[in-house]
């Protein structure tokens, strides 16, 4: 079967030394967006297990060569529309948070609440609204403080709800918390990855984490394989991770996988805060180009982004520019020029880079007296504009047909407590409930904690030079506390004394573990 992967990769290589074959999968998209409209399938998690059955049964070559080469060599180039899309939506979005101001010079002549500490209100997001589907990327785009990150965890349900006001829904239906983490990833800023595990074997125990132990390991590991195509990780599959003091993968290699280990389990949304921060051009338009993959697989991408070059803003479909937690533009980026155009009236030079001149006129009017509260309204006024000259066409999908969907072409069965032909079966009868369908935890607590501590062990059995230092400093620790506590009695005192060392041996084996705790998390 590996075989086969390799040879129907989605990969396609001009030569062996390319790591992300991105650029040679379809010559013809360049960076024109005339196939935007059209959506393109990716293979899913249960389209390949599908493949492996029919490997398995023993069902001639060639109708496997023909599943495979239908969902993994034209990934790019065979365009289906979804039945079902998913469409979520997020409206008048407000969020604002108490700030206490503990600084008083006079406290005898000061507040007259006597506790000496005056609240002030911040607004991080002021009636935030949009749309994205399936299938299309959409960035949020703002200056440091601008509210991006806050918003992303908005709409990651990252928020308390009581403190978050306004709606989120996926398909008009509000999303359950326990469903939403079930359909979604969030990927930090931050890569937290084991530095001493190659790219294969970080990927290979998030499997094992997030997929139900109903899979076989050969399953996860051709999930695995699939996957390492799909981010253009081949030709570092075995490089460890690396460190400040081990030579690994390069940081947008580190990137990708970050992104891979929240999509092993084949998420409908994906967020991402800052995904390209970071790295250099190449490396960003690298890590753009797989998300653009993931989103054509049946995903919706939303993710900040700092100042987009020229190419990526070529596979971006959606912008969301934020001011001080106001919505200063949001659309195509084709209709970015027309927008500041007629607000500013002049045309975007065609040298210049769309997003930054956007990005530096809104510094500009955040500099001024009056800010952005004009740009605001005109944006107001654009967008109603907009939308009265759009045909909007209403596909009335619900949330349960359009996952009931999902689970007929199987994109959700990692996530499933049945099987994907119980789940048809139930589909067809109109019997799927989603809580029921859904389990918000792939695997029972035993197994996480097995498979996490089989990760620390391999991390650190490859580094023995640490290993030593932590164990030199257990015995060293354990030696004093001996002698501190030898030969105590049984009397109360001697009770005392041994609850002492055990408090004493508690805090010593949780600061040796401490350094480990986010990633562990």
């Amino acid at each position: 079967m590996s075989g086969l992967l390799n040879k129907l990769s989605p990969a396609i290589r001009a030569n062996k030394s390319d790591d992300l074959p991105l650029f040679y999968t379809d010559q013809s998209m360049g960076f024109q967006r005339g196939h935007r409209n059209t959506p393109k399938v990716s293979v899913t998690l249960a389209e390949l297990l599908m493949s492996m059955e029919y490997d398995q049964n023993g069902r001639s070559q060639a109708l496997d060569i023909a599943l495979a080469s239908n969902f993994f060599s034209s990934v790019s180039s065979y365009p289906l529309t979804s039945p079902s899309p998913f469409v979520l939506s997020f409206k008048d979005l407000t969020y604002s948070v108490k700030i206490k101001n503990m600084f008083n010079p006079l406290p005898c002549c000061g507040s007259s609440d006597g506790d000496g500490m005056e609240m002030n209100t911040k607004i991080l997001l002021n009636g935030i609204s949009g749309e994205a589907k399936e299938g299309e990327m959409m960035a949020v785009l703002g200056a440091s403080g601008s509210g991006k990150s806050t918003l992303i965890d908005a709409l990651a349900n990252r928020i308390a709800k009581e403190s978050l006001h306004g709606s989120i829904t996926l398909n008009g239906e509000v999303l359950e918390s326990s469903l939403h983490k079930v359909i979604s990833a969030y990927v930090m800023q931050d890569d937290l990855l084991f530095p001493m595990l190659t790219v294969e074997e970080t990927l290979m125990f998030s499997a094992e984490f997030r997929l139900p132990r109903s899979l076989s390991k050969k399953k996860k590991q051709a999930r695995v394989q699939a996957l390492i195509d799909q981010l253009g990780l081949r030709n570092a599959a075995t490089t460890v991770i690396g460190d400040e003091g081990h030579r690994g993968v390069s940081g947008g290699e580190r990137r990708r996988v970050s992104i891979g280990i929240d999509i092993i389990h084949d998420p409908i949304i994906l967020f991402l805060d800052e995904p390209t921060s970071g790295l250099d051009s190449t490396s960003a338009y690298m890590v753009v180009k797989v998300l653009q993959r993931v989103a054509k697989s049946g995903s919706i991408v939303i993710m900040s982004i700092h100042q987009p070059s020229y190419r990526i803003l070529g596979l971006l479909d959606k912008l969301l520019f934020l001011s001080r937690g106001n919505t200063v533009y949001s659309g195509s980026p084709t209709n970015l020029p027309r927008f500041f155009s007629e607000y500013y009236g002049h045309v975007i030079p065609e040298n210049e880079n769309k997003t930054e001149f956007a990005l530096d006129l809104i510094r500009e009017l955040e500099d001024s007296p009056e800010g952005t509260k004009t740009l605001v309204e005109f944006h107001k006024q654009w967008r109603a504009k907009e939308t009265l000259n759009q045909t909007t066409r209403n596909t009335n999908v619900s949330l349960k047909d359009a996952i009931n969907a999902s689970i007929s072409r199987e994109k959700l069965v990692s996530a499933c407590r049945a099987g994907p032909e119980i789940l048809r079966d139930r589909s067809s009868r109109g019997e799927t409930n989603l809580k029921s369908t859904f389990q918000t935890f792939a695997n029972p607590f035993w197994t996480e904690i097995l498979v996490i501590a089989k990760r620390s062990m391999l991390n650190s059995r490859r580094q023995p030079e640490l290993f030593g230092i932590r164990l030199g400093a257990v015995l060293v620790t354990g030696t004093i506390l001996a002698t501190m506590f030898w030969k105590l009695d049984n009397s109360p005192r001697g009770i005392q004394e041994r609850l002492g060392f055990f408090a004493f041996a508690m805090s010593t084996t949780f600061y040796t573990c401490a350094e480990a705790i986010p990633v562990f998390l």
